[in-house]
């Protein structure tokens, strides 16, 4: 009589089951991912101690701590600190829509997620992984801030305790946003709040569509990301949009045609729309404050940083075409007129909202002078070349993915239209409080050619690239 498996030895239990579905899918190896997991906490640790608490330290010193004390201090330094976390939250809650912290690949979930296993148990692993690496990242966060002012001697060292307390907190509220935002991006099932409170509750409401649409858009953004493509990562990543489809163009010139369907384009996206218009006021804000005497040049850095973000909000019209460039011309217009009428709506939002928030600022801020109320709008031609330049820069030349320093080179490739644009901001704002408006102005337009110029270069290179 033949031998039989007794029942004590088969599983019984859901995580059984899984323990033993693993070693079936690793061919009886041990599971590396917990390995992994580790040595990349370890790097993170290093690169912070090495790198994050010099940088950290640089920054204040950099920074006056006088006119740290005198501003971020108080209600002010509360409202700025909520307005950043609050920020983050969101990113967060807008990522986990496109790319949640709980995405298996795709043969896991095509053969053990859609068993009759208990989902929370199956997804388990992804979020705690996930979890734990926001955690960390909140916890080194929060150290190296407090460390650079200790060591900058802005804060006694007590001031460790708190500030890495707020970062595993903001690591926490991060992580909830994250997982909340996948959970709500499928239309049905348990999306209130109380599935962040719960984790079984929030991973049995993933469905299984959506987690599998992730984990394939997470494989085509990683390579795209990888081969230096950021088109294909942008229109994969993109939400389909189906407001006013009802809506046409009306007849117009070809200048005004190209005009009004970037303003369509706008009333589509309405999210773009509202993005753009709190990065600009708050862009502008600090350009105009950053006009006042004894400002810190960090102020007009992050002026101009949002300041580029919300015009780029604004700007999808020619970032098409730029992605769109050798299909023919339907309104007879030439590429580099197309590209400069592609300017105009976004150019004119941004100096609308430029000029009302530098008036504001004057109005109500009693150190800011007359230079506040057009400093901001003064920017508008930098912002809109470096634009133009980022729109039609194309792909990373074949000879930067060889080497060492690949990643550094693609990178360098696809930020130089911003540090164009903050270069030249930071060094006319120092210019203006140095030397007076007209040394400031001179070094603006300076930067302004010259990124309009180069801009019309790579417009002028795509075009005939794809003509030949």
């Amino acid at each position: 009589m033949s031998a039989t498996t007794t029942p004590a030895s088969a599983p019984t239990t859901d995580r059984e089951r899984l323990a033993q579905a693993r070693e079936v899918i690793h061919g009886g190896e041990a599971d590396r991912s917990a390995g992994n997991a580790v040595y990349a906490a370890y790097v993170a640790v290093i690169a912070s101690l090495v790198y994050g608490v010099p940088a950290s330290r640089a920054f204040f010193i950099f920074v006056d701590p006088a006119w740290l004390s005198r501003h971020l201090t108080g209600v002010q330094g509360v409202l700025v600190i909520g307005a950043v976390v609050l920020a983050l939250v969101l990113l967060a809650f807008r990522v986990g829509s496109i790319r949640g912290p709980v995405v298996p690949d795709l043969p896991y979930l095509d053969h053990v997620a859609t068993s009759a296993l208990d989902r929370a148990v199956v997804l388990r692993r992804w979020w705690r992984l996930s979890f734990l690496a926001c955690l960390l990242g909140g916890l080194l966060t929060g150290a190296v801030v407090g460390t650079g002012m200790v060591v900058a001697k802005v804060a006694s060292p007590l001031a460790l305790l708190p500030s890495t307390l707020g970062g595993i907190l903001l690591g926490l509220a991060v992580a909830g946003a994250w997982l909340w935002g996948q959970v709500r991006s499928w239309p049905t099932g348990m999306r209130g709040p109380s599935t962040v409170l719960r984790e079984r509750r929030s991973l049995r409401a993933l469905h299984h569509v959506g987690l599998r649409t992730q984990s394939a858009r997470a494989v085509t953004v990683g390579g795209a990301v990888l081969a230096g493509d950021l088109r294909a990562a942008r229109l994969d990543v993109a939400a389909p949009n189906t407001r006013l489809r009802r809506t046409r163009l009306r007849a117009h010139g070809p200048v005004g045609v190209v005009a009004a369907r970037d303003a369509l384009g706008l009333r589509r996206s309405p999210g773009a729309v509202v993005a753009g218009l709190v990065l600009t006021v708050g862009g502008s804000w600090a350009l105009a404050h950053s006009t006042t005497p004894g400002v810190p040049s960090i102020v007009a850095f992050v002026g101009i940083l949002a300041a580029y973000l919300g015009y780029g909000a604004w700007s999808e019209g020619v970032r098409l075409q730029g992605d769109n460039a050798g299909t023919p011309a339907l309104i007879g217009l030439p590429f580099r007129d197309e590209a400069r009428a592609h300017l105009l709506v976004p150019s004119a939002l941004y100096a609308v909202v430029a000029l009302l928030t530098g008036a504001v600022t004057t109005i109500t801020s009693p150190s800011a002078g007359t230079t506040a109320i057009w400093w901001p709008l003064a920017v508008t031609g930098l912002v809109a070349a470096a634009h133009l330049m980022a729109a039609f820069r194309g792909l990373p030349p074949v000879s930067l993915f060889s080497g060492g320093s690949a990643v550094i080179s693609v990178v360098f490739w696809y930020s130089r239209p911003l540090l164009l644009a903050v270069v030249g901001v930071v060094a006319a704002t120092a210019a203006l409080g140095r030397s007076g408006v007209g040394h400031g102005l001179v070094v603006l337009v300076l930067f302004t050619a010259g990124t309009a110029i180069f801009g019309m270069r790579r417009v002028r290179r795509l075009d005939e690239a794809h003509r030949a």
